[in-house]
């Protein structure tokens, strides 16, 4: 199978971090080997990570899956994983370790955001297509994966999820993307106070 996981790095320590920028990294799995590794920048609290993932799956298909590691990217900076399906054929299976606290979310983005009605709406429609939130077991040891699906059903996306965990409760594509984005991080961020400084 070929699956593309999706994670975002660190944020910019410098504050206010709103309108900086954090990676977002994408790593495709071919049979569980590693055939593609992307970047790409996006505005923390911003809402253009769902154009620069799309820019990131364009370039890695053709593919079976995507996962993304939640919904939420550089802080509120949300990913529309409806829109990835409907655009490029490809189920989707958002997986995070916290179970995904919605009331909590809402009342953060009413509270920080003037246009958190838009940033909800990718919220909804995201729980809407995936009929909720499921719990998956990866491995026997491990605590739940929090799961939702768009394009494929729960029992599949278990049976994939489950064949591609190999250390804790992180699928690899996941696992690899999230280590590779907070590596590189430093480096970046390094780099691009350096760059606006000249």
């Amino acid at each position: 199978m070929n699956i593309l996981g999706i994670e975002d790095g660190k944020l910019p320590e410098k504050r206010p971090r709103r309108g900086r920028r954090a990676l977002l990294v994408g790593v495709k799995l071919s049979d569980m080997r590693i055939v593609e590794v992307l970047s790409e920048s996006i505005e923390v609290d911003g809402l253009d990570a769902t154009e620069k993932a799309s820019k990131i799956v364009r370039k890695c298909l053709p593919l079976d899956l995507i996962l993304l590691g939640g919904i939420s990217f550089a802080g509120f900076n949300l990913i529309d994983a409806v829109e990835l399906w409907r655009k490029f054929n490809v189920p989707v299976v958002v997986a995070s370790k916290d179970k995904p606290n919605n009331i909590a979310v809402l009342s953060a983005l009413q509270k920080h955001f003037s246009d958190w009605e838009e940033r909800w709406r990718i919220i909804e429609k995201v729980i809407e297509a995936s009929n909720g939130i499921h719990e998956v077991i990866v491995k026997p040891e491990e605590n739940p994966l929090y799961v939702e699906v768009i394009g494929i059903s729960i029992g599949k996306a278990e049976e994939i999820l489950r064949k591609i965990t190999v250390w804790g409760r992180s699928p690899e594509p996941l696992r690899i993307a999230n280590i590779i984005a907070k590596g590189l991080s430093p480096a970046y961020f390094t780099l691009k106070n350096k760059f606006n400084s000249n």
